[in-house]
Order: C-alpha cells, then structure tokens, then sequence
C-alpha cells in the first residue's frame, strides 16, 4: 500500500502539511470565513458541524461552490460549550442533554452520563443528515475530543 504522501504524487519521504476549517455550520463567521480559506487555498479540508444552526447554509454553499472536490467530512458534536448557543441532538437523546436542555457543555459531563446507544444513533443521525443534505463525506472529527 502507497503511502498518502505517495498517494498524493510526493516522494515517501514528504512531509505534509494538512489545514482543515473547523466547525462550519456552527456560526455564520466560521460557515463564511472556512469557505473562504478552502476557495483560496488557505485550508485544504474542512468540517461540517451538523447540530450548527449555519449547517444548512453550509450544504448550500458546499453544493452551489463546491462541484464536488471540496473535502469536507462531519464534525460529530455531542457536547456545547458555548454560553450563548446551547446546541442539542438531532436525535431523541435525553442522555444527551443537561440541565439547560441542550448538550452538555464538557466532555466529562458527556461520559459521565451519556448512553452509549444513544451516542451511536445521534453520530449515525449527523452523518446521515450530511449525506442527505448533498455532502460528500470525506472524514469524521470529534467536538471536544
């Protein structure tokens, strides 16, 4: 099997450098400003945050600019750490939600009381929206680790 550096038509040996766009669709800046650094060239692969309330638009842009060669996976969110915008679940997910009514806001909240179907099926429901809305899905990343 080639290496990716080999894959790519560089030497085995190349060192790579790999800028990805986070969390588009999670605010209009990060939608808008992540597409203008795939357009120029600044960042080679992105993310697409589905819970965000800009991830429709960014299936938009995707679709209308991207004829395709955008590399863009699905940054899966099961936590909201931000104040001012409690994200929750695609999914009927009460393990996922804390007293506020929308994802937990840190990780160790998350797994302390997060089920584990119920993470399976929510990751499954954002990947299957980002398909549906028209994304080529190249990758997976994770919120918050």
């Amino acid at each position: 099997m080639d290496s990716l550096a080999t894959a790519l038509g560089r030497s085995p040996d190349a060192k790579l450098l790999v800028l990805s766009v986070d969390q588009l669709g999670s605010t209009h800046a990060a939608t808008a400003g992540g597409f203008t650094a795939l357009r120029d060239g600044a960042a080679t692969t992105g993310t697409v945050m589905m819970p965000g309330p800009w991830s429709r638009y960014a299936a938009d842009v995707c679709l209308a600019e991207g004829d395709g060669t955008l590399d863009l996976g699905v940054h899966l969110t099961l936590n909201s750490q931000l104040d001012g915008y409690r994200g929750g679940p695609h999914t009927a997910a009460p393990s996922l939600l804390d007293g506020d009514g929308g994802f937990p806001r840190t990780v160790d909240d998350l797994w302390d009381h997060a089920d584990l179907d119920e993470v399976r099926r929510e990751c499954r429901a954002q990947l299957e929206r980002a398909r549906s809305w028209g994304f080529d899905v190249t990758h997976l990343a994770t919120h918050l680790g």
